[in-house]
């Protein structure tokens, strides 16, 4: 399942990936004012600096292929105390009808989950949600991560509109208090990532500068989204779909 011969490193080096590829435009559009989080440019500029891996999964595999795949690289690099998040970019998945396979597979994988949920508006829209988690170590017991997933599909909000499909997850350790909500943390998610614990932002941001990032990232969001409450962007959805699909899927809540 380890087999490193099924992916293509995308190493960074001071910034730059070593050659283009569908990880670099992935990256590339994450830097646009479009992404809305300020944090995530920033990160995209030099996702190693911030513990981020970025790896491009080779096309022509199977949904169950993929799943086992993407648990057995994930469950190997949690392991690397040097890698707080993980994006996996899948330039071969181009459909929402391969993308919903392959999530429904991972229920099969051990310490992920997979929820179907009705959309709730606003927007209105005849959907359904597809939440994707993978516990994680939290002091004598587990939370969940939640992950994301984003690609060039038309029904994703313009926030998760990416040229390719990638799945991006926390898998460090999470805050004691959620860094939303303040409360003791129950779930996680990529706002975890504590950029103040890396030397690189030490040097360049204040703890001042960090939160006005926070302030212009709610902002940016917003804007992007035209304004509007949009629950398809909650961290909690990894992507919907529309319903007619997932009754096709059987998975239709």
């Amino acid at each position: 399942m380890r087999d490193r011969s099924a992916y293509t490193l995308i190493q960074s080096n001071g910034g730059a990936l070593s050659r283009m590829s569908a990880a670099s435009e992935y990256l590339k559009w994450r830097r646009q004012a479009a992404v809305g989080c300020v944090f995530a440019r920033l990160m995209s500029s030099r996702p190693a600096d911030f513990g981020q891996r970025v790896e491009e999964v080779a096309p022509g595999q199977t949904p169950s292929q993929l799943a086992a795949m993407i648990a057995a690289r994930i469950e190997h690099l949690a392991a690397d105390p040097m890698v707080t998040a993980v994006t996996l970019v899948f330039p071969g998945v181009d459909d929402l009808r391969h993308l919903t396979q392959i999530a429904l597979a991972l229920r099969d994988q051990p310490r992920w989950a997979v929820k179907i949920s009705t959309l709730q508006p606003p927007p209105v829209m005849d959907m359904v949600t597809v939440s994707i988690t993978r516990e994680l170590a939290f002091g004598d017991g587990y939370r969940p991560s939640e992950a994301l997933v984003l690609g060039p599909f038309q029904e994703f909000p313009s926030t998760r509109r990416a040229p390719v499909t990638a799945l991006e997850i926390f898998v460090g350790e999470p805050l004691p208090q959620d860094p939303k909500t303040h409360e003791p943390t129950t779930r996680a998610n990529l706002a975890h990532m504590d950029l103040m614990d890396r030397d690189i932002v030490n040097r360049d941001l204040t703890q001042a500068q960090m939160d006005g990032m926070w302030e212009r990232s709610v902002a940016g969001r917003r804007q992007s989204l035209g304004d509007h409450e949009d629950r398809r962007a909650k961290a909690k959805v990894s992507f919907v779909i529309p319903r007619s699909l997932a009754r096709e899927l059987g998975c239709e809540p």
